[in-house]
């Protein structure tokens, strides 16, 4: 009920009533009970607020009927001769580098090996130019067979690596889970840089980071008084920014190790290495990943994003700037080698509700969304925290007595596991201005939003590629 329509009603009666209301509103007001409430309130309004700032693109059914991503060919984004060079993706069953794979076939490349504890899929597997090696990243000398084994065409081991394999466990932030983050992250990190050192010539290693490091994490519990102050005053980020440290940077586990991994890759850039650094986002979206394709496939979507705006990058765009970054070391290592690039898609940001509402315009069945309170969801992250880091230090005792630890995801809670505050980081409003990776690179995106929807929701609804996503659990 409308404010103005209590008021009117609570005029017909006699002063002294009105008196004994607003008087009793003062008082709960003025309580613990009436300050908490007021204070939910608040914070409930902070969580579907966006930034002042923002300004996300307006999208029409005609916008979407107009979309076509049939003109789009990658070999406009990359440097198209075939270099045959021996090139080793690490990584390479997985998200980016699965299409980075694809790019490098794409313009005829012939020593192709991918590294990953897992095959890739068998459209890729079945190329003779690719050849994979079971590696597991954690073992120095697991890495070692894989990148020292030379190519049977070259009889040398690859002179470029690209390392984008990763554990993308963005939902955890305490020190009991630090370990699982860490291992892969930064002592596997750590595993490839001293295995390359040791490659002959000058070994080129270009490094798949985050955006999520430039992106000051949101201060919800200030209700918007963090927006006053730098650096979330202002929406639009940059390689020109400084470094965000303590309190700005994400406290999440998988942010913090790749932001030591980071530096170890730039310490690592010297004689006989030239590295450099890739940091794609706000989201890579595209077959597979854990926005679009959970959207298409998960029975239920809860809305209660709807507002906050990004830039994301598509797939193979992201894949096009290792590329384009490979290309720059080689020519250009004056201007970029142990630098890190910033990039994103062309055109503006787009809504959460934007891209949903554009995910069901163009697929060909009723998708499950459903509406929940932010403030819901907030405060059942935080009580799945709490109950995962309870249960965790319950359990130990009696795993330490057997020898091993309790599992970080219990495999009862589902995609339930996701929801944790460190998972709401993303709602913020955010516009990634890549100029510098144009400028200095040669990065050319093209795919806008739109199109890597279309594209997205094409693929999996012709089962061009299997409806895996990035949000489906995987085994400790």
């Amino acid at each position: 009920m409308d404010i103005s329509v209590i008021g009117r009603k609570l005029a017909r009666f006699p002063p002294f009533v009105q008196n004994l209301v607003l008087s009793g509103l003062i008082a709960f007001a003025a309580s613990p009970a009436g300050l908490i409430l007021g204070y939910l309130l608040d914070l409930s309004n902070r969580l579907c607020t966006p930034h002042p700032l923002a300004a996300p693109e307006e999208v029409s059914k005609d916008d979407l009927d107009s979309v076509s991503y049939d003109a789009i060919n990658m070999l406009d984004a990359i440097p198209r001769d075939a270099t045959h060079k021996g090139y080793a993706v690490i990584g390479g069953s997985g998200f980016v580098g699965r299409f980075l794979v694809k790019l490098l076939l794409l313009r005829g490349e012939t020593n192709v090996r991918i590294l990953d504890l897992v095959p890739p899929p068998e459209d890729i597997a079945e190329n003779p130019s690719v050849s994979f090696v079971k590696t597991d990243m954690t073992s120095l000398q697991s890495v070692k067979d894989g990148l020292s084994l030379p190519f049977p065409s070259t009889g040398a081991p690859p002179d470029v690596i690209f390392h984008t394999a990763a554990a993308i466990r963005f939902w955890e932030r305490f020190s009991y889970t630090w370990p699982a983050s860490y291992n892969v992250n930064v002592r596997g990190t750590d595993n490839i840089l001293k295995a390359a050192s040791e490659l002959p010539g000058e070994t080129i290693l270009i490094y798949t980071s985050t955006a999520d490091l430039s992106f000051p994490r949101p201060q919800f519990m200030q209700i918007g008084k963090d927006w006053e102050q730098p650096p979330r005053h202002k929406v639009v980020v940059s390689d020109d920014d400084a470094p965000l440290d303590g309190p700005h940077l994400s406290d999440g586990c998988y942010a913090r190790s790749k932001r030591i991994a980071e530096k170890l890759v730039t310490k690592a850039n010297g004689e006989g290495m030239k590295t450099a650094i890739v940091r794609p986002g706000q989201t890579i979206l595209g077959p597979g990943d854990r926005f679009l394709t959970s959207s298409l496939t998960m029975p239920r979507v809860p809305l209660f994003d709807k507002r906050w705006s990004h830039t994301d990058i598509c797939v193979w765009d992201a894949a096009a700037a290792h590329l384009c970054l490979e290309d720059a070391l080689q020519h250009r290592p004056e201007d970029v080698r142990g630098e890190t690039f910033l990039v994103t898609s062309a055109g503006p940001a787009w809504t959460m509700q934007a891209c949903r509402d554009a995910l069901q315009h163009y697929s060909s069945r009723t998708l499950p969304y459903e509406d929940v309170q932010p403030l819901l969801i907030f405060v059942l992250a935080h009580a799945v925290e709490l109950f995962l880091l309870i249960r965790y230090y319950v359990l130990l005792p009696f795993f330490f007595l057997l020898g091993s630890r309790p599992r970080l995801t219990p495999t009862w809670m589902g995609e339930l596991i996701y929801l944790q505050p460190t998972t709401l980081e993303y709602m913020r409003d955010v516009v990634i201005d890549d100029a510098r990776a144009r400028k200095l690179i040669g990065y050319r995106p093209q795919w806008r939003t739109a199109q890597t929807i279309k594209y997205t929701v094409d693929q999996i609804e012709s089962e061009k590629v299997p409806a895996l996503h990035g949000l489906q659990l995987k085994q400790e």
